[in-house]
């Protein structure tokens, strides 16, 4: 195999000096990235320090001011790297197959997904200043402003696209970045922020990699204005804390456990080719997956005989490999965890319907689709986020029940109904406490449509508008005319008169 190394340069990484043509980084160190299919090495990525965390953020402040002031250079700024991203989208996707082991077409996808983010934001209208109606001579304006340096916090299931989401609407916003990649995906942002930077001014956008001391560092500097994270609640929650102290605004995009609820009118066949598209895309790896199925007792076999087929149709395998359709899981903590909940859920009176081995002879984290009916409500596998290549199936006599259970629960990312009654499908998603519910379909979203999460699944929210204004400050500016201005304007009036 051939060895990828992406030595740290002065636009991927901090800053650089040169000597003699050769880039002298400022934190020497590097660290090895691994392939999950292969267990192999396929990069080196800088292991930068809180010292070089501190720097990055003091060079940020040198090109605040300009960057800010510049709305169309913003723009073009944007437009420029969309055309780029989508030019190098085969490039770039190799570079994030390879280390975090997703399918390659989903890789590419994620850069062209990046790429339609920053096209969106740099046409997307929006008014610097507000004027409100004046009242008792008084001119009263709001200003929408930056808000600052932005500490962009990313996770390894979905490296580019969750970075994007930041990014586009922060940076058109006039804002700077730093982006801190989780530390098993560190080269495919690397990549991205070194192609993004050859459109910008120096210091905009800064990528600082390594481990989560910088995480820390992040959201303890007081030169960070805003923390958006995307990662599990526990981290989030962490993160809010030591934010807490230099009063930074936080996004947190956070854990959840989406719900399949399935009516007795849905189609088997349908609604199991949707199910599986959406719970074992990125080996199950997805924030916003379906991550357990709810049916009516009187469907459950038909529609777990439809799910093992549909997941039977998956191959597994390494990411870059034609034919592939599922990747391995990204690490081996997260495939032991899954696999012991669904030894659990085994225990606790679920039934195998199909999978449970690793479905190839490759050495890294491989899991089969696999899918457990019968599922008890209370097993860990169904209530907690599992965050994997497996899929319980619990059977429910009273829909009701079940909106109740759920609703009860910490999660509220997403969910979805299943059923061609849609006036029906409606009526339940109003009442269902996430912050996305879709019918017939899972996993879908828009440029223009808000996502976030409910309770412990997040606060803020990205895309559209609402994405924007988690990067904007208000500025309320209430102008009286003062008594000398008052008089001048009576004597220029009484002038005229006379």
């Amino acid at each position: 195999m051939r060895l990828v190394r992406f030595p740290a340069s002065d636009k991927a990484g901090i800053p650089e000096t040169t000597r003699k043509g050769r880039p002298v980084t400022v934190s020497p160190t590097t660290y090895e990235v691994f392939d999950p299919a292969t267990l192999e090495v396929v990069g080196t990525a800088p292991l930068h320090t809180a010292e070089d965390m501190e720097r990055a953020v003091a060079l940020a402040g040198t090109a605040a001011a300009a960057w800010a002031a510049d709305r169309g250079a913003r723009r073009s700024a944007l437009r420029s790297i969309a055309a780029a991203v989508r030019t190098q989208s085969g490039r770039l996707g190799e570079i994030l197959s390879r280390e975090q082991g997703k399918v390659l077409r989903e890789a590419v996808m994620e850069f062209q997904v990046a790429a339609g983010l920053f096209d969106y934001y740099a046409d997307l209208e929006w008014d610097q200043t507000e004027q409100l109606p004046e009242r008792d001579g008084r001119r009263l304006s709001v200003d929408y402003r930056p808000v600052g340096l932005v500490g962009a916090i990313t996770p390894w299931n979905f490296p580019i696209s969750l970075l994007a989401v930041k990014l586009a609407p922060a940076l058109v916003a006039g804002c700077t970045v730093i982006a801190k990649p989780s530390p098993s995906t560190p080269l495919s942002t690397i990549a991205l922020v070194e192609l993004m930077n050859g459109f910008l001014p120096p210091h905009v956008l800064t990528s600082v990699t390594g481990r989560g001391v910088l995480s820390r560092a992040l959201s303890t500097l007081p030169g960070v204005r805003k923390i958006s994270f995307t990662g599990s609640t526990e981290v989030g929650t962490a993160i809010m804390a030591q934010a807490a102290p230099t009063v930074k605004r936080v996004t947190l995009e956070l854990g959840g456990n989406d719900p399949a609820i399935v009516l007795p009118d849905a189609d088997p066949a349908f609604t199991a080719a949707g199910i599986i598209g959406s719970a074992f895309r990125n080996a199950g790896q997805v924030c916003m997956a379906v991550k357990r199925v709810f049916v009516p007792r009187s469907l459950a076999g038909e529609l777990t005989e439809a799910l093992a087929a549909a997941a039977a149709g998956l191959v597994v395998g390494r990411g870059l490999d034609a034919g592939t359709s599922m990747g391995p899981m990204h690490n081996a903590a997260q495939r032991d965890l899954v696999a012991s909940l669904v030894t659990q859920a085994v225990n606790d009176g679920g039934k195998l319907a199909f999978g449970g081995g690793t479905g190839t002879s490759l050495p890294g984290y491989f899991m089969e689709p696999t899918i457990i009916s019968d599922a008890p409500h209370n097993t860990p596998l169904v209530c907690s986020e599992q965050f994997g290549s497996a899929l319980p199936v619990s059977v429910y006599d009273d829909v009701e029940d079940v909106l109740a259970q759920l609703n009860a629960q910490e999660f509220g990312l997403g969910a979805s109904v299943w059923t061609p009654d849609l006036d029906r499908a409606g009526e339940l998603a109003a009442r269902i406490e996430a912050g996305t519910v879709w019918i017939n379909q899972h996993t879908q979203v828009e440029l223009d449509a808000p996502f976030g999460g409910w309770k412990a699944s997040g606060m803020g929210r990205e895309r559209g508008h609402w994405g924007l204004s988690e990067y904007l400050q208000t500025r309320t500016v209430n102008a009286m005319a003062g008594t000398h201005a008052v008089a001048a304007a009576g004597a220029s009036s009484a002038a005229q008169s006379s």
